[in-house]
């Protein structure tokens, strides 16, 4: 699915699943700090470094020094970054709907909830019914 919007929906705006990953992120929390963003993206901070990069150049985000800490960076959305991930996730949630649709899965909330019970089963130290035990 990844691979079909990327070429669908994320390649006319010129990104890859990874940098609308981070952009999105980085909407999300209007401020973050590269290492954060790299850990919730689930992304080598080397990664990270080049998809803000390209964000940048693009003028979608800007870093900046933190306020109170200048040896630490931080990433903020631009009015344009806001912009273009609003308009981005209303076109991968339609084109996901879509597919939910045309694939006869019963709903995508369905499929979201299953997919949360199981992320739930492989987190680090839960195994199955929450007995403690890693699997």
């Amino acid at each position: 699915m990844r691979a079909y919007l990327e070429r669908t929906v994320l390649r006319e705006a010129g990104l890859t699943w990874t940098t609308y990953d981070v952009l999105v992120l980085v909407c999300a929390r209007d401020v973050a700090e590269p290492p954060v963003i790299a850990a919730e993206a689930g992304v080598a901070r080397a990664t990270l470094t080049n998809a803000l990069a390209l964000l940048g150049d693009r003028g979608l985000v800007r870093r900046e020094q933190h306020e109170h800490d200048l040896r630490r960076v931080v990433v903020r959305p631009t009015q344009a970054g806001s912009s273009l991930a609003g308009m981005l996730r209303r076109q991968v949630g339609a084109r996901r709907a879509e597919l939910f649709r045309s694939a006869a899965i019963p709903s995508e909330d369905d499929l979201a909830a299953a997919l949360g019970a199981l992320a739930d089963q492989i987190k680090p130290g839960v195994g199955p019914a929450g007995n403690g035990r890693a699997r």
